[in-house]
Order: C-alpha cells, then structure tokens, then sequence
C-alpha cells in the first residue's frame, strides 16, 4: 500500500470529530474499446438543403458501439469527394468502412454528395430548370440530374451549414469544434481544408489527401524553395477544369484567394487547427508540388502538421492505405466520444 493510500485510510478509520468530506458525483465511465469484430453500420440519409433548395443524399457510417449506450456523445468526421465523384466513393471505391471497422474507429463519419462544387458558394448562378432539360451548369452533364442538378449552388453553406446542423440534431454528437474534423480527398481535399480554414470556429482537424493545397500555385514544377510563382489574374481559360474554376470563382483574383488554403495560411495561428497533408509522387495532375509548397509555409509559420509524399497516383490504390495514417491523426486531434 501506498503512503498516500495508508494515510487515507488511517484518517477513515479515527474517531474524529470532522465531519466527511460530501460525496463527489463519480466520473463518467470511459468509453468502451470497441470488441473485435464488431462492424459500424452504413445507411443512406436523404438531407434537406435551404442553401441549395433541394435534398442530397448523405452516407453515414455509424460506428461499432453506437446503439449500445443512449447516453454517450461521439466526435464526427466529415469525409469529402472528389471531382466527379459522390458520396458513395469513399466506400464504394475506397472501401473506408472496412478500414474504420478493422480500426474500431470511435466516430460517426458523414460522407455528403457536393456535386462538382469545389465546396465553394459559386459566383455565377444556375438555371434549375436548364438544368434538369440538358444538364446546363454541371461539369458532367451526363450525371443523372435528378441527383446533380441545385437550385442555388451555395455548397460551402450545404456542408458548413445545413449538414452540420442536420448531424447534430440527428445523431448524439459531440456539437463543438473539438467533436469535429473534415477529410477529403482531390477537389474534397480542396475542400476541407478551405472550409475548416474559413470556419475555424467549426472544426478542430482537416486532412487533404491529394488535394488542391495551393489553388494559385503556377510553378515551378517539380517544386523548388524559394522559386514559387503564383497566378496573379484571371486569364481567359483555355483548360476545361479552368474554366469550371472561373465559374465558381469568378475572375476576381481576391475570391480565389479567399479560398485558397496556400492563402488563408496567413491567417492561421499555431495550435488553431491541426492539419494532416498528403499527396502521391506520380500524381496525374502535379499536386504534390502544392502540397510541398503548402507545407513549407505551415512550417514557415511553425504550425504542427501531419505530412507525407511518397509514391503512388491519384486514385484510391493511394489514398485507401493512408486511411489509417489519417484515422490515427484525427484520434490524436478530435475529442473521444464522451
């Protein structure tokens, strides 16, 4: 037995006159470790948007142990498609809740469809109706556009907005900065962390794998130090994807830069928000130069980061095996459920 013990209990034993000391309320009980096993469930959500008119579809997986205790509160993770793509692509092609299973990972995720939205409020507006005739405003009009086609493309509002608030009126989350974190992947990547940087009242974590880092990156490639060009104005675009920018963006220099994470840098003060980095060194569109430049000036600032460059495309046969890498990053950062 310990001195500290021993004391403790000699003072229970004497006749004393002090009165006990009141008993203090006992701690909640940790959360339980997730058995082996055990599988989270994934169910789609059909989820009113007043920032796009319309409903969108939502996957969430709901982890292992959530049913079990009415009483508990969990962190969640918001994971972000790529252009292209939608909100089954993480588990469809990325198979995330196999990995969250083999993790037992402790979090409600919410994979939202945005469309091709960049994750941003477009400037130019769209014809609802046009739309859903042709396909007019969409980046692939081929898309089923029952699904595709908004009303008003406000997608930052949708994500920041009516889906936080949707998860929290719905789910027992823990509804705070420290209970939340957005991942994603490409154009998702882009996303997350511009959104996390321009609500940093909302998140407490954002990882990019292979994402657009540095929206005004120009060269060099491959990235050297200290050579860093970056786009000044709005051409006329030529390239298709650049063009779509423009759609969103506009050609006003200063929204692009309002959005762009290599920018929004400089208003990000250490210990604000923790952020993970990665990108393939075979990347079909170069993106791991803005990465490297996006890191260098985290580390410039001296904000702590998570960042990795290795081999690998821009595909799921790159970012399925980060998954862990990034499951372990956002436990380190985002509150256990409680």
């Amino acid at each position: 037995m310990s001195r500290l013990a021993l004391l403790v209990a000699l003072a229970a034993c004497s006749r004393s006159a002090v009165p006990p000391a009141p008993d203090k309320p006992a701690p909640p009980p940790p959360p339980a470790a997730p058995v082996a096993g055990a599988k989270g469930k994934l169910v789609t959500r059909q989820v009113p948007s007043a920032s796009l008119g319309v409903t969108k579809d939502v996957v969430v997986y709901e982890p292992a142990g959530y049913d079990a205790d009415p009483n508990r509160r969990w962190p969640v993770y918001y994971f972000l498609h790529g252009l292209g793509l939608d909100e089954t692509s993480w588990t469809k092609s990325g198979q995330l809740h196999e990995v969250a299973d083999k993790l037992g990972v402790q979090a409600i995720i919410v994979m939202p469809d945005a469309d091709d939205s960049f994750y941003v409020n477009a400037v130019t507006p769209v014809s609802y109706d046009a739309c859903m005739k042709n396909g007019e405003g969409l980046f692939f009009p081929v898309q089923p556009l029952s699904s595709k086609c908004v009303k008003t493309p406000a997608y930052e509002s949708w994500i920041t907005k009516d889906l936080v608030a949707w998860t929290d009126a719905t789910y027992r989350t823990i509804a705070s900065k420290q209970g939340r974190a957005i991942v994603g992947l490409s154009m998702g990547g882009f996303g997350a962390l511009q959104l996390a940087m321009r609500h940093k009242d909302l998140y407490a974590a954002a990882g990019s794998h292979s994402g657009v880092d540095a929206l005004l990156y120009k060269g060099p490639f491959p990235y050297a130090p200290g050579k860093v060009e970056l786009f000044t104005q709005v051409a006329e675009p030529e390239d298709m994807i650049v063009k779509w920018l423009v759609r969103l963006f506009g050609k006003d220099i200063a929204n692009w830069r309002a959005h762009d994470p290599a920018s929004l840098v400089a208003e990000l003060s250490p210990g604000e928000l923790a952020l993970y980095l990665d990108c393939g060194t075979e990347d079909i569109f170069k993106l791991d130069n803005g990465a490297r430049y996006l890191h260098d000036l985290l580390e410039a600032r001296k904000i702590p980061h998570t960042f990795y460059i290795g081999p690998g495309k821009h595909d799921f046969s790159f970012w399925t095996p980060r998954l862990p890498e990034t499951f372990k990053f956002l436990a380190a950062n985002v509150s256990a459920p409680k």
